[in-house]
């Protein structure tokens, strides 16, 4: 999840950091420090000059003194530059992201392709086509089975890794990490998983809030609320209960528009291709083929089918670009301005594959519960519980971020499962939040 403890996550922070440049004696700054204790006890105990104090302590003070004027001292100065040095390059980076993001939506969108079904691999007798059609995508999946070596390089996932919400970066950095054809196939179906409850949730919320709202449609929207709280209420959530319900929402989104809010446009499609349920909806027929036994059976299929899927999550990654400006956070502390009527809130950003959440500073108008998640939409939060929560997984020995899975119709605690690992978890109070949903809100006006 989001705080990382013990040795692996301390390396692993301070390699982000550029703390473990290099090993320990290589290190100037150690043996600086070495040196102007081992000098002063040196200088200090062989003296003859008069004392008064004991020897020994003398000269455990002036090493401990020098050491750390000279040694310590320094070391600290640099670690706080290179700290201060780490958060610039990502601010720029995420500013680059930003900028790049906003040239692209005021800049005449030029004419996407339209998209094009998975390759399909060449029949008995049939040669590979000679014009090299399918690009970087035909190289996964070859006769004799090689690995597809594209997915470490391509600008979509990439773009993901440090843009999307941290559940579905981390399961797209698993994917292109994955070494086999085997691990890619399972990380592909996990990422398109992730995918669908990461749009799902984030869709429930702003619909909540806009269907709390006078706007019109506001009932049309507590209406799709209710359906998302009738299909936790007693049964396990599944791939499918996410795209069943995103299709429901994209039907309102067609048929009437300006009932959504406006983040939500993408749901309705667009001219270029299918829909983003659509892409979602082929990933989960893979996900049933293989729970029914048809599971690739060698390197070769595996690598076939992952060549298949990968235009689906692509394009599925890029038609929830949404949720890339409407950021996760998970709040830290809230404390109240008097002389504002505002509240100065920290939270961690949830945004990106790194395991560390960035801390972030905030001024809001309405009061905000602490370690709760909220989806950042034109800088309001709103809040993502009770579908998603952070709770400390026993398994893990930490916190994990965590989606809701199932709940009971009368009574009883909310199933959780960490995005992460699969944990299960239970909570108490999440049972209550979701039997609590919009029971109903029908009509679209």
């Amino acid at each position: 999840m989001a705080i990382t403890t013990g040795t692996t996550g301390t390396k692993r922070r301070n390699a982000v950091l550029g703390l473990y440049d290099s090993p320990l004696h290589r290190d100037w700054a150690f043996w600086m420090t070495s040196g102007w204790g081992v000098l002063t006890g040196l200088a200090i105990g062989t003296s003859d000059e008069p004392r008064t104090m004991p020897a020994w302590l003398d000269t455990s003070l002036a090493a401990l003194t020098f050491a750390g004027l000279f040694g310590v001292l320094p070391s600290w100065i640099r670690l706080l530059f290179r700290r201060w040095r780490a958060r610039r390059r990502r601010r720029a980076r995420q500013a680059s992201v930003g900028t790049h993001a906003g040239a692209a939506s005021s800049a005449p969108r030029p004419p996407e392709q339209p998209f094009l079904p998975p390759p399909r691999s060449p029949g008995p007798g049939q040669a590979p086509p000679a014009d090299g059609s399918g690009g970087t995508r035909a190289r996964g999946a070859t006769a004799g089975g090689a690995e597809d070596t594209t997915l470490s390089v391509s600008t979509v996932l990439a773009r993901a890794r440090s843009t999307m919400p941290h559940p579905v970066a981390r399961a797209v950095r698993t994917l292109q990490q994955a070494h086999s054809s085997k691990g890619q196939y399972e990380a592909v179906l996990d990422a398109a998983e992730t995918l669908a409850i990461c749009v799902s949730v984030t869709s429930a919320a702003l619909l909540r809030k806009y269907g709390e709202s006078s706007a019109p449609g506001a009932g049309a929207a507590l209406h799709h609320v209710s359906l998302l709280r009738g299909a936790l209420l007693g049964r396990d959530a599944t791939f499918g209960t996410w795209t069943n319900w995103l299709q429901e929402v994209s039907h309102l989104a067609n048929s009437h528009p300006t009932t959504l809010p406006t983040e939500l446009g993408p749901l309705s499609g667009d001219s270029h291709g299918p829909l983003l349920v659509e892409h979602l909806n082929a990933l989960r027929a893979e996900r049933n083929r293989a729970a029914h036994g048809d599971r690739p059976q060698s390197t070769g299929e595996s690598a076939l089918r992952v060549r298949e899927m990968r235009p689906h999550l692509e394009q599925a990654l890029v038609k929830a670009g949404f949720l890339t400006r409407t950021p996760w956070l998970l709040t830290v502390t809230s404390s109240y301005r008097p002389a504002t009527r505002t509240f100065d809130v920290e939270a961690r950003d949830a945004t990106g594959d790194h395991p560390d959440f960035e801390r972030r500073k905030f001024n809001w108008a309405e009061p905000v519960a602490t370690n709760v998640f909220h989806v950042l939409d034109a800088g309001v939060p709103v809040m993502l519980t009770p579908f998603v929560a952070s709770r400390f997984c026993p398994q893990c020995g930490q916190d994990e971020v965590c989606y809701a899975v199932w709940a009971d119709k009368a009574d009883g605690p909310a199933k959780l499962k960490s995005f992460a690992r699969g944990h299960t978890l239970h909570a108490a109070d999440l049972g209550d939040e979701i039997r609590s949903l919009p029971a109903s809100g029908r009509g679209t006006g």
